[in-house]
């Protein structure tokens, strides 16, 4: 069986557009942001790609659907690129300029050259922004966090396939021209529609499950290598390890040592009746809230989706009980002075060495404890945790 061009171009529509639109309304469904909304905007700029060749195909607009249709197409990698960068919380100022600028050169060599040289007008503006965008989106997959998400390898090898594909079919293009057996043949616009294909179907999968590992809860957990997320906030296993280092530490001279627990309860709610973007500003309030209000000789980490936990120095159990209080009051206006206006449900619970001991697992355990007796109990927003609480 032999595929002409137009029946290939509508196949190519019809898979890229089920496999695009089903990622696009998930995205409006889940309320997403961050990096599942420029990926989503990849994948719309992918289907209006090819109803603008197949208008071109159909002999609809003369030639202006193939130069919008070579912007399109050029915007794809670009926010593949722009969505990733995103995911690594990466600056994204400079690179959105790149691709804007090349979406434009490739807008307007097509318009300037296709009355002379037919429907390969300003394909080789189109071609190497292609294979520079392709080749950045690769190499950001590489880059933490995302390398570490073997999900993610699948794109990596599929955006370097299409960039080493685009390359040599420039390089043929110049060489023997678009007319020649060897670019019609293996490189030609049969072979690059089933490319198109493929890129968008793995595209689509490996996005999708990448979306699912950056949830609200879990993204500050894995952002750098180092052990602290890029809000400053020390990971569980990290603040754990300190935290037990600074308690062995205060034994040995008897120094009084908090730890304290903020559990921040209803930051779910909030997601499912506001949206994700709700969520995240009123969870970074907090986070920040408890960073600033902590003081400078502390160390402040999470303690596990919903909570964070701070380790400072406290002299008496009074001073730690006011340092929960001081941790509390600064939550609060954080949260006052948030656009959002949505206050989550915070409670806070202390566990003070001299009452305790000094070893961290029954600490953490009491303050959380009484962080979450805090919650139910009314007026009691700081309680200090009893020793009877560790087990």
């Amino acid at each position: 069986m032999t595929l002409d061009l137009f029946t290939l171009t509508v196949t190519t529509a019809v898979v890229a557009s089920v496999a695009s639109m089903t990622y696009i309304i998930e995205t409006i469904l889940r309320r997403d942001t961050g990096p599942g909304r420029l990926w989503a905007v990849a994948f719309l700029c992918g289907v209006l790609t090819t109803f603008a060749y197949i208008a071109w195909s159909a002999g609809i607009g003369n030639m202006v659907p193939v130069a919008i249709g070579n912007a399109l197409f050029v915007l794809v990698p670009g926010f593949m690129w722009l969505g990733s960068r995103r995911f690594n919380d990466r600056p994204s100022f400079l690179a959105s300029v790149v691709v804007g600028v090349l979406a434009l050169a490739t807008l307007v060599a097509a318009l300037l050259e296709t009355p002379t040289r037919g429907s390969w007008g300003g394909w080789p503006v189109m071609a190497v922004s292609l294979v520079a965008l392709f080749t950045a989106g690769a190499i950001e997959i590489l880059r933490a966090p995302l390398r570490r998400l073997r999900t993610s390898w699948a794109l990596t090898a599929v955006l370097v396939f299409v960039a080493l594909f685009y390359a040599v079919r420039v390089v043929l293009f110049w060489t023997f021209g678009p007319d020649s057996a060897l670019f019609s043949t293996w490189f030609g616009s049969i072979t690059a529609n089933f490319v198109t294909m493929t890129l968008t179907v793995v595209a689509a999968i490996v996005t999708s499950v990448l979306r699912s590992h950056r949830t609200a809860e879990s993204r500050y957990a894995w952002l750098t290598e180092g052990g602290v997320a890029a809000d400053g906030v020390m990971r569980a296993r990290t603040f754990a390890d300190a935290a037990a280092d600074i308690l062995a530490r205060a034994s040995w001279r008897a120094d009084g040592v908090a730890i304290i627990v903020i559990h921040i309860d209803g930051v779910a709610e909030i997601r499912r009746a506001f949206g994700a973007e709700v969520a995240d500003a009123v969870a970074h309030s907090c986070r920040q809230a408890v960073r600033r209000y902590a003081p400078a000789s502390a160390i402040v980490g999470e303690d596990a989706d919903t909570e964070l936990a701070v380790c400072a120095p406290a002299p008496t159990a009074a001073d730690a009980r006011r340092l929960g209080a001081t941790i509390y009051r600064g939550c609060m206006e954080e949260l006052s002075a948030a656009e959002s206006g949505l206050f989550p449900v915070v409670g806070v619970g202390v566990a003070f060495t001299e009452d305790i001991g000094y070893e961290f697992a029954p600490l953490q355990r009491v303050a959380l404890a009484a962080a979450r007796r805090a919650i139910e109990t009314p007026g009691s927003s700081v309680l200090l945790g009893a020793p009877t609480s560790a087990s």
